[in-house]
């Protein structure tokens, strides 16, 4: 998949998108994007998707927990 950069993109829709994809669960999703997380300082992974760093991060989490990594 290829993304392209732009002002417009909303890192918090991809990345909610992304997690029901490997959850292939909306509620499993929706649950995991809302826990504050250790491994994150403390923060959820929305909060942290709403900037190009944080959707990075959490693409990469995401892409290790496809993959059967747990944190």
């Amino acid at each position: 998949k290829r993304f392209y950069r732009s002002q417009n993109f909303n890192y918090v829709e991809l990345i909610q998108i992304q997690a029901e994809q490997v959850f292939t669960d909306k509620e499993k999703a929706a649950a995991w994007l809302n826990k504050p997380q250790t491994t994150f300082g403390g923060m959820t992974p929305l909060e942290l998707s709403s900037s190009e760093t944080g959707y990075v991060s959490m693409k990469d989490a995401l892409e290790r927990l496809n993959q059967g990594y747990l944190f």
